[in-house]
């Protein structure tokens, strides 16, 4: 074998290891990042500790990416609807891509403005199962949405952000 045959052949292997993405998608497959179960659970325990630190009896919910509940909890003592709410807050900011707070504030500045309604901007929730409530944050690998976590039970939503933010703070190292 020639020297540039040589060379050329370890060129085309490089190409070839550099773009194994774009062959895959080509093909059919779609590589994408994913919640595992033990990183939800360390996500809603980290939520409950926060909760619980502050004497607040919460529901926490972590969604996949399709909006499938990965693991929904209840504390002692939490209001009934604690639990529906939470799952609503969370698949609010996975539909969204945005933390539900900022949905709902949307929502709310539209109603005052006689322009059309742009999307995400609807007044009222108009896509089955989300809700008009703060407390859902989505969670992010760089700028891909992986899935979302919110909480129910504080006294107000930013107690509930903030929980739920403690959530992905216990993980935030795994989520690059």
């Amino acid at each position: 074998m020639r020297k540039t045959d040589l060379a050329m052949l370890f060129a085309m292997t490089a190409l070839l290891a550099v773009i194994p993405s774009t062959v895959s998608a080509e093909q059919g497959l779609i590589i994408h990042k994913a919640l595992s179960l033990d990183m939800a659970m360390s996500m809603a325990q980290g939520s409950l500790e926060k909760c619980r630190s502050l004497g607040y009896k919460c529901a926490i919910t972590v969604l996949d990416g399709t909006g499938r509940t990965i693991i929904a909890l209840q504390d002692d003592g939490a209001n009934l609807h604690r639990f529906d709410v939470s799952r609503k807050k969370a698949y609010t900011a996975l539909v969204y891509r945005r933390p539900s707070k900022d949905v709902v504030q949307g929502w709310s500045k539209k109603t005052a403005e006689p322009v059309p309604l742009l999307e995400g901007t609807m007044p009222n929730p108009p896509i089955e199962g989300t809700i008009d409530m703060g407390g859902g944050i989505p969670i992010l690998v760089g700028s891909e949405v992986i899935g979302a976590i919110a909480v129910s039970g504080g006294p107000n939503w930013d107690m509930d952000e903030a929980c739920a933010n403690a959530g992905l703070a216990k993980v935030a190292d795994k989520l690059k």
